[in-house]
């Protein structure tokens, strides 16, 4: 069984991302961001949500100076797939954005599986 959710919307490069003490949050160029940095913070970001399994995968495009992820979730049953689903992308984008500063074109989201908690 799988489900997708598609997100088009963007994010200004200049929005409201939190900055840390010890680390500025300049937009950097495509040739300075590994997209294997990326995929850890998106994977890391994703386990951090309640109902999240933790055999999440990530794929990351980066575009142009945009960065495109496609993340596969096994989400855990009986939790609401929906609610689950979109505070993943939001928290997703909101890390990978402070980390990397970059604009996010889409996070595409397409759970993989429902598996259930043991008893």
């Amino acid at each position: 069984m799988t489900s997708t959710v598609t997100d088009e919307s963007r994010i200004d490069p200049g929005g409201t991302a939190a900055t840390t003490a010890t680390e500025s949050i300049a937009p950097r160029s495509p040739g300075e961001v590994a997209a294997e940095a990326v995929r850890d913070v998106a994977i890391a970001a994703a386990r951090e949500i309640t109902g999240v399994d933790r055999e999440v995968e990530v794929r990351v495009k980066i575009a142009r100076g945009e960065l495109a992820l496609a993340l596969q979730l096994p989400i855990r049953y009986p939790m609401p797939i929906w609610q689950v689903a979109t505070a993943c992308r939001a928290h997703v984008r909101q890390r990978v954005q402070e980390r990397f500063g970059m604009p996010i074109r889409r996070v595409d989201i397409e759970v993989t599986e429902l598996p259930r908690r043991a008893l």
